[in-house]
C-alpha cells in the first residue's frame, strides 16, 4: 500500500494539471490482483501515464489522472512474481508499473478519456482485443458497468470495434469504483 501511495504522490507532484478524475481499485477476489493504468491513444503507447499496485485480497488502492488525459485504460494482472512482473494474465511491458498502456496484456481493459466538447469523461468496459481474466466491475455514481466470465452482455462491454452499446459519460472530476470479483 504504501508503494501505491509513494506513486500515485510522485505522479500528482510532477504536473501541474489538475485531476480530472480518479480510479479506485478494490480486490474483492480470494486471490492478489495487481492493478494497472497506462496510456495509448490510438493504440500507441504514452508511458506519461502510469501506474501499478499490489492488491491482496481485501485490498485497495487509486490513481489520479489528469484532466484533459485520453486513451487511458485500466485492468487487473494476476499471477504476478513479487515484483509485479511476469503475471499469468495481464501481462505487460515494465514490471509492477507498466510502461505500454496496456496494449499486451490482452485482458478485460477499463477504459477513459476526456471529451473536451462536453466536459465529461467517456467510459467503458472492453473486450476486444482479449480474454476476460477476472470478474470486473466499474461503478461511478450508481452508473455500473460489469463484465464476468460467464456473463458480458454488450451493453456491458465492447465485444467488438464500434460496438458502442457500453459507452457512458461521468462529469470532469468523477471516481471510478473498480471492483475485482465483484
Amino acid at each position: 500500500m504504501f508503494k501505491s501511495t509513494l506513486v500515485l504522490l510522485i505522479g500528482s507532484s510532477m504536473s501541474g494539471l489538475a485531476i480530472g478524475y480518479t480510479l479506485r481499485f478494490k480486490n474483492n477476489c480470494p486471490f492478489t490482483v495487481w492493478p494497472a493504468v497506462g496510456k495509448a491513444p490510438n493504440g500507441q503507447p504514452d508511458p506519461s501515464v502510469a501506474y501499478g499496485a499490489r492488491l491482496d485480497p481485501g485490498g485497495s488502492s487509486q490513481f489520479g489522472v489528469n484532466d484533459g488525459e485520453i486513451g487511458i485504460r485500466s485492468w487487473g494482472r494476476t499471477g504476478c512474481d513479487g515484483g509485479g512482473g511476469n503475471c499469468a494474465t495481464g501481462a505487460c511491458n515494465g514490471g509492477l508499473v507498466c510502461t505500454d498502456g496496456g496494449i499486451t496484456s490482452g485482458v478485460l481493459l477499463g477504459e477513459y478519456g476526456y471529451q473536451q466538447f462536453g466536459n465529461v469523461i467517456s467510459w467503458d468496459l472492453s473486450r476486444v482485443d482479449g480474454s476476460i481474466n477476472i470478474d470486473t466491475s466499474i461503478n461511478n455514481g450508481g452508473n455500473v458497468k460489469t463484465c464476468r466470465q460467464s456473463n458480458c452482455p454488450s451493453d456491458q462491454a465492447f465485444a467488438q470495434p464500434n460496438d458502442f452499446q457500453a459507452v457512458t459519460t461521468s462529469p470532469v472530476g468523477s471516481t471510478f469504483d473498480i471492483t475485482f470479483c465483484p
